[in-house]
């Protein structure tokens, strides 16, 4: 189901959920609407939302056949140059609506790391700049079914896109009824356990660090990160720093990993004092094993615990830990939210359907 495909009725009304209930875009705010080729007509549907709740909308467009006819020519410097007035423009903007561009993520991943680098040389000065005004916005994973990354994917477009369209369109209350008691667990524990049919038996620490939380609606911008200016559409998910030092068992998962262009399936990890000691995959193992080669320091120890909320998700694509009733263990890198692993890796394995207990007291997961 590619963009244009979908009806101007469900545009619609995804638009009228993600500005009224996620953003609360209220009449006079400034509201930009990032648009791609493919991606124009959602993009189309929210300026027509805007209008219609009194904001001002403005629609920058990038043409995908264009951009890489740009990018062909070598001229990814240009590219990754934002002008003077589109940060002016930036700088005036309440609300910011970003939806994947350029669509072809197959193309851009096959790039040399360097090229990228240059496409994307505006990235951290837009976000200190969202940071500096304090813009709220959001990032709308609608824009990412694409046809080369589907097939990459081996899923159906069509079904990628109704997911997406459901699980955007969930109340953030939903997902506020089924996080907060995971929030108060994860804060007070002390020991996390894992268990399901399949194998998974594992036993993680808990440091009593704050959950970091999203359910659909920006924070405050006095509490935002760096990074957080834009929340992620579809939402859901509660997420903790773990213990660095504690990690005993084997956790079995039954979710894909979707990378950037590329999966992995079937993925169990190892743990026995604290560190990974193996990890297999049934397919896909060897781009986990090539990062975590050059993982530095911290790479084989505990990073996060994430629980999903989003009910209308089922092993969706880049959204895989917002799932309701999954649980993700990553390994690596979790200064992010507050822990002390700075290893430059980032792995994960997700299950469905496990149990969890914190301190003896069984966690509500929604499964």
């Amino acid at each position: 189901m590619a963009s244009g495909s979908v009806s101007p009725a469900t545009r619609e009304k995804v638009a009228r959920s993600v500005l009224e209930n996620n953003l609360q875009v209220k009449p006079g705010e400034r509201v930009v609407v990032e648009a791609w080729t493919h991606t124009l007509p959602w993009a189309v549907a929210f300026a027509r939302e805007a209008r219609r709740r009194g904001a001002l909308p403005l629609v920058p467009y990038e043409d995908e056949e264009a951009y890489w006819d740009a990018v062909d020519d070598g001229e990814e410097a240009i590219l990754g140059t934002a002008a003077p007035h589109e940060w002016a423009a930036l700088r005036e903007t309440d609300v910011y609506l970003h939806m994947w561009g350029p669509g072809d993520r197959v193309r851009m991943n096959a790039l040399p790391a360097a090229r990228q680098r240059k496409l994307f040389g505006f990235n951290d000065r837009w976000y200190r700049t969202a940071a500096k005004t304090g813009l709220r916005g959001a990032r709308l994973e609608l824009g990412r079914p694409y046809p080369s990354l589907a097939r990459a994917y081996g899923v159906d477009a069509a079904e990628w896109t109704d997911q997406l369209i459901r699980a955007t369109l969930v109340s953030p209350s939903v997902l506020v009824r089924s996080g907060r008691p995971i929030e108060r667990a994860l804060a007070r524990g002390k020991r996390v356990r894992i268990r399901d049919d399949r194998g998974t038996d594992v036993t993680l620490g808990l440091r009593k660090r704050v959950p970091s939380t999203e359910y659909g609606r920006p924070l405050p911008a006095a509490k935002r990160g760096p990074f957080q200016s834009l929340i992620g559409l579809p939402s859901g998910t509660v997420r903790v720093a773990l213990d660095e030092s504690v990690a005993d068992g084997t956790f079995v998962a039954n979710r894909t990993n979707y990378y950037d262009d590329a999966i992995a399936t079937g993925a169990v990890f190892h743990f026995r004092r604290g560190k990974l000691m193996d990890a297999e995959f049934e397919k896909g193992g060897d781009r986990f094993d090539r990062e975590f080669r050059n993982g530095g320091t911290g790479r084989d120890r505990p990073g996060q615990l994430v629980f999903g909320l989003n009910p209308e998700l089922r092993n969706t694509p880049q959204v895989e830990d917002r799932e309701l009733g999954t649980v993700m263990v990553s390994l690596g890198n979790n200064r992010g939210i507050g822990g002390k692993n700075a290893a430059s890796f980032f792995g994960w394995a997700i299950s469905a359907g496990a149990s969890v207990e914190i301190d003896g007291r069984p966690v509500p997961t929604g499964r």
